[in-house]
């Protein structure tokens, strides 16, 4: 099934964790993770407008500093999302250098640390014009919108440390029904404003319709319901280091519930599940369970644990069995 999102896996899945993700409608880009990032291009690096980190392990954050590196020349503002402790991590990371020659850089990077249950988060923004010194804030849940009008939905999963996944969502989105416009009337400026009213949640009022005898003049509810359709906006659901527990598996099937794309970890084999347990990872049996509870359209697995790189052909056979048409 047909989604809206260019999904770039940086490393092999027996590396380091990184996505770069791009809507196919969009300019600007966003990441999962900072594990290692030699595998992005500089204009990548540069259209990234949020990061989201699910916890600070070093495979999953050393990647940073090219972030650091590739954008204090952009003149843009980023987001760096994680859990708490991710503004000591970024702080840490900008801290590790001399910065007396960038005052004149318009860069900055704004950091959010996420907490499940609360409807305020703890914000922090670091500007080279202040010599990166931290001004703390805060930001509301209900005014948590990512560029380009994306929505974020995430939860805090245990292991051992929290660990965030995130699922971002194309903003709500309306199209003109199927053979609509046949029936005399015809697409022009008004089809744009209807759809503005729509979204809006302005119904109020009456519209003028082009038609091929001229203009018809109707309710804007009855042209809602007689040209427009609401489509389901696509997303994308990331879920990594996480507990093989029971309340982990609840969470990240509602996190990942009809998602388009679900990326997802897949660290062990199921006769190592007493060593996932320790390390506090899923299972490739827990990992597709997931996916399949979750009627994800298509899934990604990655985080494959170093010790099948030596058996990769079986791994794969193992994890490919039963899933055909399902990877994306």
């Amino acid at each position: 099934m047909k989604h809206n999102f260019d999904i770039k896996q940086v490393n092999s899945p027996f590396e380091d964790t990184a996505f770069f993700v791009r809507n196919v409608y969009k300019t600007e880009g966003f990441l999962f993770d900072c594990g290692r990032l030699g595998g992005l291009t500089n204009s990548e690096v540069l259209s990234i407008s949020e990061i989201f980190i699910s916890h600070t392990h070093i495979d999953h954050f050393y990647g940073f500093d090219r972030i650091l590196r590739g954008t204090l020349l952009s003149g843009k503002r980023f987001r760096v999302f994680g859990p708490q402790g991710i503004i000591k991590n970024v702080r840490g990371k900008i801290d590790a250098y001399t910065w007396n020659l960038i005052k004149s850089y318009p860069v900055s990077y704004e950091v959010v640390e996420l907490n499940s249950g609360k409807k305020e988060y703890e914000t922090a923004v670091f500007s080279a014009a202040d010599g990166f010194e931290m001004v703390k804030g805060s930001i509301k849940h209900e005014d948590l919108v990512l560029g380009d009008g994306f929505r974020l939905d995430f939860d805090i999963f245990d292991h051992r440390v929290p660990s965030v996944g995130y699922r971002v969502s194309e903003r709500e989105m309306v199209a003109v029904k199927k053979d609509a416009l046949d029936n005399g009337f015809r697409s022009g400026k008004w089809i744009g404003e209807l759809k503005r009213r729509i979204l809006a949640g302005d119904l109020d009022g009456d519209i003028e319709a082009e038609s091929t005898d001229g203009l018809v003049k109707m309710s804007t509810r009855e042209a809602r319901d007689r040209f427009i359709e609401h489509v389901k906006p696509k997303s994308v659901t990331f879920i990594t280091d996480i507990a093989p527990s029971t309340e982990n598996y609840e969470k990240a099937v509602a996190l990942a519930k009809d998602t388009s794309v679900l990326l997802i970890e897949c660290v062990f084999l199921e006769e190592d599940f007493e060593h996932a347990d320790i390390k506090k990872h899923l299972t490739m049996t827990l990992s597709k369970k997931i996916y399949r509870e979750s009627d994800a359209q298509k899934v990604r697995f990655f985080h494959f644990a170093p010790r099948y790189d030596q058996c990769r052909r079986e791994f794969y056979e193992r994890l490919h069995s039963d899933m055909e048409g399902c990877i994306y």
